[in-house]
């Protein structure tokens, strides 16, 4: 079983669906058995769920998602140069 350190460095992980089916399997039993981790998940988890929330209700004005997007592509460019 993992330890409450390792259970802090894979909380996001865990909470983004990102672990393996054996890596969830262990931060599940930790949960299950440390109430301290478990209330830091349970924290966690609300402010994910308040944040998805809120995005819903409000979108972001059309400048900031243009910007947003010039800046993804010169970010996908800067790493194409960089790999070729």
């Amino acid at each position: 079983m993992i330890n409450c350190g390792d259970c802090e460095r894979v909380l996001n992980p865990y909470l983004d669906r990102e672990l393996s089916e054996e890596d969830v399997v262990q931060v599940r039993e930790h949960l299950d058995a440390c109430s301290g981790c478990l209330h830091h998940f349970e924290f966690e988890e609300s402010v994910r769920r308040l944040v998805r929330v809120r995005c819903q209700e409000q979108t972001a004005p059309d400048s900031l998602r243009q910007r947003i997007t010039v800046r993804f592509a010169m970010e996908r460019i800067r790493i194409e140069k960089r790999s070729s």
